[in-house]
């Protein structure tokens, strides 16, 4: 048996919402990840962005790569009976993603992911503005199916802030996302 340095329970459907919501192809490479720390699990692509309530992950701060995530669901599935997976530090270097019998062993990404907790907000009370903000529907179908993955009946609920402002959209009492309105 290994052992770890350190070990972390990480709520599965926080990985695979999350994924959705990285970078895929982005000079700014520590987007092409989720990130893990800070008592939070999220992502951006820098239009949108997923952030999950995860206290477990208090003492953590690093970024798994899009890549070993994706790979790992693949090896899994999409199975409602698996809640955690294990999170394995095994050295400075190398990390590992796990559950039963499936692994994904990674090298985190190496960079600097924004710090979301500056940017997130409350649930706005409410929305008076005359113009409802005009938001890109691809990103609103992002939410939609992250919304899937954690409720039967999907319905993300859309808060937005001024007719060019942010957006928050809550999808449970732990996840909750933030959309950037499109240009006009």
């Amino acid at each position: 048996m290994m052992k770890f340095k350190n070990s972390y329970p990480i709520l599965y459907k926080d990985l695979q919402a999350c994924l959705i919501f990285t970078a895929k192809q982005d000079v700014r490479f520590y987007l092409k990840g989720v990130y893990v720390g800070k008592g939070i699990i999220s992502a951006t692509h820098g239009h949108a962005a997923l952030i999950c309530d995860a206290p477990e992950s208090e003492e953590i701060d690093l970024i798994i790569p899009r890549e070993s995530i994706a790979s790992l669901i693949r090896k899994l599935g999409k199975s409602e009976r698996i809640d955690y997976v294990n999170l394995h530090e095994i050295s400075e270097e190398f990390w590992l993603l796990q559950y039963s019998d499936a692994f994904e062993l990674f090298r985190p990404i190496n960079g600097k992911f924004p710090d979301v907790k500056k940017i997130d907000f409350q649930k706005p009370e409410r929305y008076t503005a005359e113009e409802f903000p005009t938001f890109n529907f691809d990103y609103l179908m992002d939410f939609r199916k992250a919304a899937a993955i954690y409720m039967k009946f999907i319905a993300p609920k859309i808060y937005p802030t001024s007719v060019n402002g942010t957006a928050y959209i809550e999808i449970n009492d732990r996840v909750h996302g933030l959309l950037m309105p499109a240009r006009t």
